[in-house]
C-alpha cells in the first residue's frame, strides 16, 4: 500500500482472542489490508499529561505525547508495539488509528500548577511524533510549546516533520 510502512495488520499479542474467517482458499479476509485505508482519529481521555520513563536506554525521564499511533508509518518505529497496549495492532492500526489527547494542554497546565510539581525537562514525542499530519489542523503541539514558553519550562522535541518550522 502506497504511503504506509506496514502492509499487514497482525494480531495483537496481548489479546487472547483472535478473529479469523474460514475461507476455502485458505485466505483470511479479515487480515487482508484495505488498499485505500482512511485514518481514524479517536479521542483519548488521559488522566495525566506527563509520562515518566524508567528505562536506562532512553536519555529523558519525562515526556508528553499528544498523539499515540503515527500516520508517518515508519516501518522501523520503536513506538509501534506500544499501540498493542491499547488493544490495537502494531501494524496498520498504528498508522490508521491515531489516539488524540484533545485536552493535553489543559492537563499539562494543571500539572504545572500543582504545589509539589518539580520542574524537569520534558520531551515532546517520546513515543510517537508530535507533528502528525493532523497537527496542522489540531495545533496541540503548538499549544504545548506555547504553554512551555509561558512557564519558562525546559522542553526538547523529536520529529521528522517539517511542520516544526511553523512553531
Amino acid at each position: 500500500m502506497k504511503g504506509r510502512g506496514a502492509q499487514l495488520n497482525p494480531d495483537n499479542r496481548f489479546l487472547a482472542q483472535r478473529y479469523t474467517a474460514d475461507d476455502p482458499d485458505g485466505v483470511d479476509p479479515l487480515h487482508e489490508p484495505d488498499p485505500d485505508p482512511d485514518t481514524e482519529f479517536l479521542a483519548d481521555h488521559a488522566r495525566s499529561a506527563i509520562s515518566k520513563n524508567n528505562s536506562v536506554d532512553i536519555s529523558f525521564e519525562y515526556s508528553v505525547n499528544p498523539y499515540q499511533g503515527c500516520e508517518h508509518g515508519c516501518v522501523y518505529c520503536y513506538a509501534r508495539n506500544s499501540h498493542e497496549y491499547r488493544g490495537f495492532s502494531a501494524g496498520l492500526d498504528f498508522e490508521q488509528k491515531i489516539l488524540v489527547k484533545h485536552d493535553i494542554v489543559g492537563l499539562l497546565e494543571q500539572e504545572f500548577r500543582r504545589k509539589n510539581y518539580r520542574v524537569s525537562p520534558i520531551t515532546l514525542s517520546g513515543n510517537t511524533d508530535c507533528y502528525q499530519p493532523v497537527e496542522r489542523k489540531l495545533r496541540l503541539t503548538r499549544g504545548l510549546l506555547e504553554l512551555m514558553l509561558r512557564y519558562g519550562h525546559p522542553v526538547s522535541l523529536i520529529t521528522k516533520n517539517s511542520l516544526i518550522l511553523r512553531d
